[in-house]
């Protein structure tokens, strides 16, 4: 009999587990990485690493995939869409026809004072006002209340919530992956930028990479009708001028039991931008956060496993933004419904404006 005080069965699963978080560790920082670079890094076959990816997958703890942009660099705006309907029955089939409209990016579900929030991304006041007309109709017109914050710059943006943060290094490599070209734990925007023009096969490959973020190489030519290094060079400068900003899998928090929280924050006027940004220096639950224009000057999507965790992050972010913060309200996050950037929206506007 094993007077071992480790099942072995036990300690397999466990090696398991944690290999396949650690691989989302770097999926989540570049979806691209080769399966051959996962082996090198964690000593193990390629078809261990596939077999583990697939785990992650079936068992949803990759929710997806997501090519990363900057749709202001393109001459978009991005706004966010916080609604309250007066009832709306068969809300799968409402999710559905808003992830549909070719201009929404992003559509998720609230519990709290909104219902839901929609992001589009949109040429200017006209084109939005357009966009949320033809939204509004697909909801039915049973909108009690609404707002629209509009993007101004990213304060924190990341995939890495800290369970999954292990600081994993790993080769990085200027191959069809770009990991040595991105900035992969952490992608904001600042409030600065400059419009960059692009061309059809630009086009062609940023359509491919939102439709499939780790397209191969040969795939993403093929559809942009050019050779692979051509396609190769397109990126490269696409991430050069900040068009591109990453390619992430998406960690599904609910299968780690987290909650992610909302939190929109009034802020005085005068806040200075950098001051902002106090609170991400240690705030390490955040997921995103925004500077924003609107109702509120800021937006937060925090996540925390229990109340005391989402306290303490609730006080640490009072704490360091200090006598600023006029007010603020916190949402619960029900589900994420859609999520894809560059979307079809953009993609026709602007081949539009190229064939013109």
């Amino acid at each position: 009999m094993d007077s071992s005080p480790f099942n072995p069965l036990l300690l397999l699963l466990l090696c398991r587990l944690i290999l396949g978080r650690e691989i989302l560790e770097i999926l989540a920082q570049n979806c691209r990485i080769s399966h051959a670079e996962l082996a090198r890094t964690f000593k193990v076959s390629k078809d261990t690493v596939s077999y583990r990816i697939r785990q992650l997958e079936e068992s949803k703890l990759i929710s997806g995939y997501v090519l990363f942009i900057d749709a202001r660099k393109l001459g978009f705006t991005r706004y966010h869409i916080l609604i309250q309907f007066e009832n709306v029955p068969k809300r799968e089939d409402l999710y559905q026809r808003l992830s549909d409209h070719e201009s929404v990016m992003w559509v998720n579900s609230f519990i709290g004072r909104f219902d839901i929030q929609i992001i589009v991304d949109a040429v200017d006041g006209f084109h939005l006002n357009k966009i949320r007309e033809e939204l509004f109709s697909l909801c039915g017109h049973a909108i009690k209340n609404y707002l629209i914050l509009t993007h101004l710059a990213d304060l924190e943006f990341t995939q890495l919530n800290p369970v999954l943060d292990f600081g994993t290094t790993f080769a990085r490599e200027s191959d069809q992956s770009f990991s040595a070209e991105l900035t992969t734990r952490s992608f904001p925007v600042s409030q600065d930028f400059k419009a960059v023009t692009v061309d059809l096969v630009d086009l062609e490959i940023l359509r491919t990479l939102a439709e499939s973020p780790n397209a191969s190489l040969v795939s993403i030519a093929d559809a942009a009708k050019c050779e692979r290094q051509t396609a190769k060079k397109h990126i490269l400068r696409l991430i050069e001028n900040g068009v591109i900003l990453n390619f992430g899998a998406i960690p599904n928090l609910i299968q780690l039991d987290f909650v992610t929280y909302y939190l929109l924050v009034r802020l005085e006027q005068d806040t200075p931008f950098e001051e902002m940004k106090h609170p991400f220096l240690e705030l390490n639950n955040i997921f995103y956060a925004g500077r924003m224009i609107g109702d509120y000057d800021m937006i937060l999507y925090l996540n925390a496993r229990n109340p005391q965790e989402l306290n303490r992050s609730i006080q640490l972010f009072r704490k360091k933004l200090k006598n600023r913060i006029l007010n603020y309200d916190l949402l619960v996050q029900d589900r994420v419904h859609y999520w894809r950037q560059f979307t079809p929206g953009i993609y026709r506007l602007l081949r539009k404006k190229l064939e013109e």
